[in-house]
């Protein structure tokens, strides 16, 4: 979720950059810059801020919170096996993130970007869809859920490839990068299925109990869905704008 947002702040010139001053919501960056990533780290930590309430101006929604409609996971483990379906999930606490550092590095080969991030506190909250099985014993649930985490270090990596289109560069991400670490974790998940109300209590308690292995355990599924998410925006604004035009050199 925090990936879509801080893409906007990279590419957002994608929607309008020819029809408004960029300057008065963004610092603009030249790449060839001998303090490119100190402007970096500026522009972002602005536009974190400027733009926490989405710009109309220029097609940005609101940073904070953040919407996604659906995110889909699937765990097996074992004897283990759940299924969870979630919709409408908001995302806040972005707009409270500091930006430590920024790092940019292209050349005719390649693009990498990397943005280093702390953020006090992220609340998640959405509705849900679960089917699981343990054994023989097989449950469905539905509800709310929402997460609390507190202390989050993490660095978003983006790496691409230059490609050339109608005479001009443009650039395409390959892949997306991201595994925060979390100072705290605080879940619950409601149940509106009476048949299986024992056992998600049981997995309230346990998940909140035993939240750092299983956080552990979770965060390749959780970072291959980041990965699929952020190249696919990345995408929408990196091949749609011109690189001279997002980085000027």
């Amino acid at each position: 979720m925090f990936i879509k947002r801080v893409l906007f702040l990279v590419g957002v010139i994608s929607n309008c950059y020819a029809k408004v001053d960029l300057g008065k919501y963004l610092k603009i960056c030249s790449r060839n810059a001998v303090d490119v990533n100190d402007c970096l780290v500026v522009a972002i930590q602005m536009g974190l801020v400027t733009m926490a309430g989405g710009l109309q101006e220029l097609g940005v929604p609101p940073l904070d919170p953040n919407h996604e409609k659906e995110i889909r996971i699937e765990y097996k483990r074992n004897q283990i096996f759940a299924r969870m379906s979630m919709k409408d999930i908001y995302v806040e606490g972005l707009k409270a993130a500091k930006v430590h550092d920024a790092r940019i590095r292209a050349d005719e080969d390649r693009f990498h970007l990397e943005v280093d991030m702390t953020t006090p506190r992220v609340f998640v909250q959405g509705n849900y869809f679960g089917e699981g099985r343990f054994n023989s014993l097989t449950f469905n649930a539905s509800g709310m859920f929402n997460t609390t985490m507190t202390d989050l270090v993490y660095t978003w990596k983006l790496d691409g490839v230059p490609e050339k289109r109608d005479n001009e560069t443009y650039v395409r991400i390959k892949s997306f990068y991201m595994r925060p670490d979390v100072g705290n974790l605080e879940s619950y998940v409601s149940n509106d299925i009476p048949e299986s109300q024992g056992i998600i209590q049981l997995a309230n308690d346990f998940a909140n109990a035993n939240w750092r292995p299983l956080y552990r355990e979770l965060l390749p599924y959780a970072q291959d869905n980041w990965n699929k998410i952020g190249i696919r925006i990345a995408n929408k604004l990196f091949l749609k704008v011109p690189y001279d035009k997002m980085f000027p050199a």
